[in-house]
C-alpha cells in the first residue's frame, strides 16, 4: 500500500475570481498579409490573413480587435460593414466589440448609396439590400454568366462574378470577369460599357469626382463619361492590385514591382525605397500619410521618400510549438524558429535551408531540437530531418541517418525528449536514440493496433500513446511490448491527446473529453466538467497540482485532477491556443494566428502560498481503497458533513455530525469506480477524490 495525497480545491472560487489578463509578447510578427485598408476620422483599421486591428495615430501601436478577417467593406459614418462567408458589422467607434453578424449571406465586395447596400460574389452576382444586410435581393440581369458541366450530377451549374463595385453620379458600375457593366439608380438591367477595354477580369473600380478608374491585369483606364467610353492611362509591369489618389497625385499598387506613383496621370514613377516587398495589395490616405500593406509584410506609411514598416503590434504568426530552457523561450511556426531573448525581444534564428517547413520544438538542457520537413526535386521527394543547436540558433546541426527519412512518404514527423534519449515518430513509425542519432532503436505500434502516433509521452517512467484506434492508449510493458491501457475508456472513441499532473495521467477523447487515471492507466474515469467535448487539446503544462492545457477553445486549468475545468481566457483575443510552456513562474502560450501570449502565473492566484495550503487540507489511506479508508485533515472538526458523489454528481453516500481530524467510513454498497469527497463545516468546505477498486 502507499498513501496517496490528494491535492484540494478548497480555494477553487478566489482562484476563479482573480485571474488577470493575458498580455501579447511583442511577436513572433511572422508573415501578415494585408487585405484591406479603412481609414476614418477617428482611427485606422487594417484587415489581416490573422484579423483585423486599428490604432488612432500613424505612429500607435496596432491593437488587436478581433481574429476575424474580411476583405470588402463599405462605411456609412461609424458603421464598416465588411463581408466574407457573412456580412458583419464593425463599430469604428468600438472596435473592441465583437462583430455582429447581420446576414449570411456571402459577399466578397461591398458598397452603398444613402439608402442602400449593394455587394457582390465571385458565384452569384449582385445584390441590393434596402435595410442596411438584413435582407437581399439578387439583380444580376444582364450581367454576363459563365456555365460549367457538372459530372457527378449530369448537370450545369451557374456563375455570375461580381468583382468591384462603385456608384457614379445617378449609376452603379460592376467590374466582373468580362469587362464593366452599368445599370441605374432603380437597377433594371445591367448593360456592358466596355468601349476602349479588354475584355478580361475586372480588378476594381475607383470613382473620384465622377470620373472612373478601372484596372484591368496590368492595364489602368479611365472614363469621364460614366463608362461610354475608356481610354489607356498606364500600362504596369505586372497585374495592378489596388490604386488611390489623393488631391494631387495617383498611386497604384502592382502584385510583383511595388508602387508606381504619378502626379498628372501621364507619368509614372516607380515609388519602392525602403519597400521590401513588391507585391503590395492596398493602398490607402491616413493621419495626412500615405499607407500600403503587402502580402506578407505586413503595413508601411511613405515619409520623407522612404516607405517605413508600420508593423508594431500587428502579429500574425502561427505558432506550432514552444519549448523554454532554463532561461529562454523558443517557439516556431511553419517558416520560422524564434528565440524570446532576456531583453524580451524575439530574434528569427531559422535554420539557413528552403522548402522548410518546421513542426515541432523540443529541447535537452539548453540543447534546442526542431523536427523538419521538406520537398526537393530528387527522390525521396518528401523528405524529414532533425536539426539541433547548442548555441540558441547561431549554428545548427543536422541529425543524419532517420529511420523513416522517406518511409513515411509526405506525412510529417514529431520528436520527443526525455532522459536524454530523443523519441521521433512518423505516422506508423516510432524509434528513439541514445547517441544523436547514431543508432535508432524501433519501438513502433504492432500490427494488432491502429498504428499512427496522435500522441506520445512518459510518465512515471512508463510510455505511453494514444493510437488513432477507438479506446487504443497503450503503453510499453516491462519486456518493452506494447500492451492496451484503457479500461474505462469508450471503446469507440479515438484517443487523441496525453497530458499528466503530479501522479495523475491524463487522456482526451474524440468527441467524449478528457478521462484521467490515478494508477498508471490502469483504470480511467471521466474528468470533463468545464471543457468542451468537442474541442481539440494540443499541449499541456503543469505547475504544482494545477494542470493547464490549451484547446481551440483558449487555456483551461484544473487543480483537482479533472473534477472542474476553468477557462483562463481573460484578454487572450485568439482563443485558438496550439503550444503551452513555463518559464521562470510565467505561462507562455502559443496561437494559430497572432503569436505569443504571457501572463505570470501568480496572477493567476496559483501562487506557492496557496499550493502549500491547499496541499496540508486532505490525506486519504488507503485510496484506492476495496474495504474501508481514511481521511486525515490538518484541522479538527465538530459537527461536519461527510458526502459522497459519483462521476454524475448523484450523491451515493453521506455520514452528519463527525468530530475530529480522522474520519474512517466503509465502502458499503459502492461499486468500483472514482467519487468526489466533500466535507463540510460552516464556512469550510474540503474536497477530495477517492477510488474504489475490486
Amino acid at each position: 500500500m502507499k498513501y496517496t495525497t490528494v491535492l484540494v480545491a478548497a480555494l477553487m472560487l478566489s482562484i476563479i475570481t482573480c485571474y488577470s489578463q493575458w498580455t501579447q509578447t511583442d511577436g513572433p510578427y511572422g508573415n501578415t498579409n494585408v487585405r484591406a485598408i479603412i481609414p476614418s476620422d477617428s482611427l485606422i483599421l487594417v484587415s489581416t490573413d490573422c484579423g483585423y486591428f486599428s490604432k488612432q495615430t500613424i505612429l500607435d501601436s496596432w491593437t488587436l480587435n478581433s481574429i476575424s478577417s474580411f476583405l470588402g467593406f463599405t462605411r456609412i459614418g461609424d458603421s464598416l460593414f465588411v463581408g466574407g462567408s457573412d456580412l458583419r458589422l464593425i463599430s469604428l467607434s468600438n472596435p473592441n466589440n465583437p462583430p455582429i453578424i447581420i446576414s449570411s449571406i456571402p459577399l466578397s465586395v461591398l458598397s452603398h448609396s444613402d439608402s442602400c447596400l449593394y455587394g457582390g460574389s465571385s458565384l452569384t452576382g449582385f445584390f441590393k439590400s434596402n435595410d442596411f444586410g438584413i435582407t437581399w435581393s439578387s439583380v444580376k440581369n444582364g450581367l454576363p454568366v459563365d456555365s460549367f458541366w457538372n459530372p457527378w450530377t449530369a448537370g450545369y451549374y451557374y456563375e455570375w462574378n461580381v468583382t468591384s463595385i462603385d456608384l457614379a453620379a445617378n449609376y452603379i458600375f460592376c467590374g466582373t470577369n468580362r469587362g464593366v457593366y452599368r445599370n441605374s439608380a432603380n437597377l433594371s438591367n445591367w448593360v456592358p460599357v466596355n468601349s476602349g477595354l479588354l475584355d478580361s477580369m475586372v480588378t476594381l473600380i475607383k470613382s473620384f469626382n465622377d470620373t472612373l478608374y478601372t484596372a484591368i491585369d496590368k492595364n489602368l483606364y479611365t472614363s469621364r463619361d460614366f463608362g461610354n467610353s475608356w481610354s489607356l492611362l498606364f500600362t504596369s509591369p505586372s497585374k495592378i492590385t489596388s490604386f488611390c489618389k489623393t488631391s494631387n497625385d495617383f498611386y497604384l499598387g502592382t502584385n510583383n514591382n511595388g508602387i508606381y506613383e504619378s502626379t498628372d496621370g501621364i507619368s509614372w514613377n516607380a515609388q519602392n525605397a525602403g519597400l521590401p516587398e513588391m507585391q503590395v495589395t492596398t493602398i490607402s490616405y491616413f493621419d495626412s500619410t500615405l499607407v500600403c500593406g503587402t502580402y506578407s509584410k505586413g503595413i508601411f506609411y511613405y515619409q520623407g521618400g522612404q516607405w517605413i514598416s508600420n508593423k508594431s503590434g500587428m502579429i500574425c504568426s502561427y505558432i506550432r510549438t514552444i519549448s523554454c530552457t532554463d532561461s529562454l523561450v523558443f517557439s516556431n511556426d511553419d517558416d520560422f524558429v524564434y528565440m524570446l531573448n532576456n531583453r524580451n525581444l524575439w530574434t528569427d534564428i531559422t535554420p539557413n535551408f528552403t522548402n522548410d517547413l518546421f513542426i515541432n520544438l523540443d529541447k535537452m538542457g539548453d540543447t534546442i531540437f526542431i523536427s523538419n520537413y521538406y520537398v526537393q526535386s530528387n527522390w525521396p521527394y518528401f523528405y524529414q530531418s532533425i536539426f539541433f543547436s547548442t548555441d540558441y540558433g547561431a549554428l545548427w546541426n543536422q541529425i543524419t541517418h532517420l529511420p523513416y527519412t522517406s518511409a513515411g512518404g509526405n506525412t510529417w514527423h514529431k520528436i520527443y525528449i526525455r532522459n536524454g534519449r530523443i523519441y521521433a515518430y512518423s505516422d506508423e513509425k516510432m524509434y528513439f536514440t541514445d547517441d544523436l542519432g547514431l543508432n535508432w532503436s524501433n519501438i513502433s505500434l504492432p500490427s494488432q493496433y491502429c498504428n499512427g502516433f496522435n500522441d506520445f509521452l512518459i510518465f512515471n517512467s512508463n510510455h505511453f500513446a494514444a493510437a488513432c484506434g477507438n479506446g487504443q492508449v497503450v503503453k510499453l510493458d516491462s519486456i518493452q511490448q506494447w500492451v492496451l491501457s484503457n479500461n474505462g475508456i469508450p471503446g469507440g472513441r479515438e484517443p487523441l491527446s496525453l497530458a499528466y499532473c503530479n501522479s495523475v495521467l491524463f487522456v482526451y477523447l474524440y468527441g467524449d473529453g478528457m478521462y484521467v487515471s490515478f494508477n498508471d492507466g490502469n483504470n480511467w474515469f471521466p474528468a470533463n466538467i468545464g471543457l468542451v467535448s468537442n474541442s481539440n487539446i494540443r499541449d499541456f503544462v503543469n505547475y504544482g497540482s494545477h494542470l493547464f492545457v490549451t484547446s481551440d477553445y483558449g487555456v483551461f486549468v484544473t487543480s483537482n485532477y479533472g473534477q472542474n475545468w476553468y477557462p483562463i481566457n481573460n484578454g487572450l483575443r485568439n482563443l485558438n491556443a496550439s503550444s503551452i510552456k513555463i518559464l521562470n513562474d510565467t505561462l507562455y502560450v502559443g496561437t494559430y494566428g497572432n503569436g505569443v501570449w504571457k501572463q505570470a502565473i501568480v496572477d493567476i492566484g496559483l501562487g506557492i502560498q496557496e499550493q502549500d495550503q491547499i496541499k496540508k487540507l486532505i490525506q486519504i489511506f488507503p485510496n484506492p481503497f476495496s474495504a474501508q479508508t481514511t481521511l486525515y485533515t490538518g484541522d479538527y472538526f465538530e459537527h461536519a458533513t461527510l458526502t459522497i458523489s459519483n462521476s454524475l454528481g448523484q450523491i451515493v453516500k453521506q455520514i452528519i455530525d463527525i468530530s475530529g481530524n480522522e474520519i474512517s467510513f466503509s465502502r458499503d454498497n459502492l461499486s468500483e469506480g472514482l467519487y468526489i469527497v466533500h466535507l463540510t463545516e460552516t464556512n469550510k468546505i474540503y474536497t477530495g477524490k477517492i477510488i474504489v477498486s475490486d
